[in-house]
């Protein structure tokens, strides 16, 4: 069967008004009874654009069902029903009532594509297996000596050049590795890349007790001042 306009309408009308043109897609092929044509996504977008007054496909007297969230130059591919607008957000607002509960539908399935940057297994074995320790180089911590026998041998492996910034064909070395806790290794990657001396000098600034192996010749991450009642 022929993917309508009524599908597409329906489509969004189940995606609460507004969407991508690849979850309206998703969408509609639940709902259009099969055989679905190989190039459901051209028509889907043909149909937004006949169906929208924003386009020059679209004919007068045709219904005005749709509208692109950003402007067609924008080229986002968002669409929603039109006039539609999406809820405020009120996720600063303040609960009068402590009490509530605060729910939100999850887990619907999305296909998402992506391209990815190859990590190679066989190097990230060979550089854990070379270790002498398992311990942090930034904070020090042993997994193993935290969570006993569920932490024995774990330890993350952190590129410090990016790999997405690496050209096609540069290699890695297992000098260009660092061993971290997943701790250390998010608050790496959540602030901007720091390098791993930086971490580790932050942390002795913070909490001088700590076993900190990595050394840093730089001071911008160190505290003013360490905290006095640790």
């Amino acid at each position: 069967m022929p993917i309508s306009v009524r599908h597409v309408e329906e489509a969004l009308r189940q995606l609460g008004g507004e969407a991508q043109i690849g979850d309206i897609l998703v969408k509609v092929l639940e709902i259009a009874p099969p055989p679905h044509s190989p190039n459901a996504r051209n028509i889907i977008r043909g149909r937004l654009y006949q169906f929208s007054s924003q386009t020059s496909a679209y004919e007068e007297g045709t219904p005005d069902l749709f509208e692109s969230v950003d402007g067609l130059a924008a080229n986002t591919g968002r669409w929603r029903l039109k006039g539609y607008h999406a809820p405020a957000d009120n996720s600063d607002a303040v609960l009068e009532d402590t009490e509530a509960e605060i729910e939100a539908a999850e887990g619907r399935r999305r296909l998402r594509v992506h391209l990815s940057r190859e990590r190679s297994k066989k190097l990230i074995d060979a550089f854990k297996a070379s270790l002498a320790s398992f311990a942090c180089e930034a904070c020090g911590t042993d997994m193993g000596e935290r969570y006993g026998s569920l932490g024995d041998g774990y330890i993350e492996a952190h590129h410090r050049v990016p790999v997405a910034s690496l050209k096609d064909g540069e290699t890695t070395r297992l000098s260009d590795l660092a061993a971290l806790c997943p701790n250390c290794h998010r608050m790496i990657h959540r602030n901007d890349l720091m390098s791993v001396e930086d971490l580790a000098a932050h942390l002795r600034a913070r909490r001088p007790s700590f076993a900190i192996a990595a050394e840093s010749d730089k001071d911008d991450w160190l505290d003013d001042a360490p905290d006095q009642g640790d």
